[in-house]
């Protein structure tokens, strides 16, 4: 798994020449995309069009934790890893340093999500909707049946955990008696699932995953970097989420149970529980316990029989 955290000495060194610079037309900016999680990556790479539009830079130089995943879609932009590596430079001078990230300690990121943040970051104004991520193009060899489903995270807060995790086994079921071949393609095995046709858990490289994605119909998935990675390749993304809001992730096929219990992760700042409202009750994670597989199926169908692949 790529790491979460580097020492000092890993990392490029900026400085900056003009510190405090407001107007940024014709200045080198250096935006540091400050996140190690590949979903705030992603996210934060679909404003760099509207930064250049916007702010009309000389120069920019986009420093982040993936470098192996974005690409540079103008002249003047260059893409450039975080971290210090063999025979490319160990700092970088710019004009400006712009810190692009998510505060979990700020009320406005809270409330408003993601995009609000970025956004806020660039200095860009918040009507501007969300673009298309600068990633790497990659060709779509869609296998007509095959379905990406991606049920693990690291985060307790994110799993869909109707029925103890049940609900992932009968989607499965259900796709499988569809005639649909079901791959996971999570890095956690935690469900250990039956009946996938391919499990594809423990590898660190993203492109093992983005390969069968690429390949699928769909993608079924949490709140999680690889929906967000579905959907920079724009393949049709199942959402199962309750703990956030749908404002906090881009447009997809959302399944969320609006009587339950939702989105408290854009209303609670610096959460540490995976239910900061009612742990320890009958109705703990309500938001993704009272998500139905039915109500999944729905959003399926939905993508399947709409012929948007």
């Amino acid at each position: 798994m790529k790491k979460r955290g580097y020492l000092p000495e890993e990392l490029i060194r900026y400085y900056e020449q003009l510190p405090g610079l407001r107007d940024w037309d014709g200045a080198h900016v250096l935006l540091h995309l400050d996140s190690f999680c590949l979903g705030d990556t992603i996210c934060f790479s679909a404003y760099l069009d509207q930064f250049v539009l916007h702010h009309r830079p000389r120069r920019v130089t986009v420093s982040t934790f993936f470098p192996e995943l974005l690409i540079s879609r103008h002249h003047t932009v260059t893409i450039v890893s975080a971290y210090r590596q063999e025979g490319h430079p160990d700092e970088i001078h710019a004009d400006v340093l712009v810190t692009v990230g998510y505060d979990k300690g700020n009320l406005d990121h809270t409330l408003g999500g993601m995009s609000w943040a970025v956004k806020s970051c660039m200095k860009l104004p918040q009507s501007e909707p969300i673009g298309r991520p600068w990633v790497v193009p990659r060709w779509r060899q869609l296998i007509p049946g095959k379905i990406s489903i991606a049920p693990g995270s690291q985060k307790k807060i994110a799993r869909w955990d109707w029925s103890g995790g049940m609900g992932w086994q009968k989607v499965v079921d259900e796709l499988r008696e569809m005639g649909l071949s079901v791959h996971s393609v999570s890095y956690e095995n935690d469900l250990a699932l039956e009946g996938l046709d391919g499990n594809h858990h423990s590898n660190p490289d993203l492109t093992a995953a983005l390969d069968h994605i690429l390949e699928s119909e769909l993608f079924i998935g949490l709140s999680s970097g690889l929906a967000w990675l579905a959907w920079a390749y724009e393949v049709p993304v199942v959402m199962i989420s309750g703990f956030t809001k749908e404002h906090n992730e881009f447009p997809c096929y959302r399944v969320i149970e609006h009587s339950a219990c939702t989105g408290c992760f854009n209303t609670f700042m610096n959460i540490t529980s995976s239910c900061p409202l009612f742990a320890g009750t009958p109705r703990e994670n309500e938001c993704h316990t009272r998500i139905s597989p039915d109500l999944v199926m729905i959003e399926v169908n939905r993508v399947l029989f709409s012929g948007i692949m």
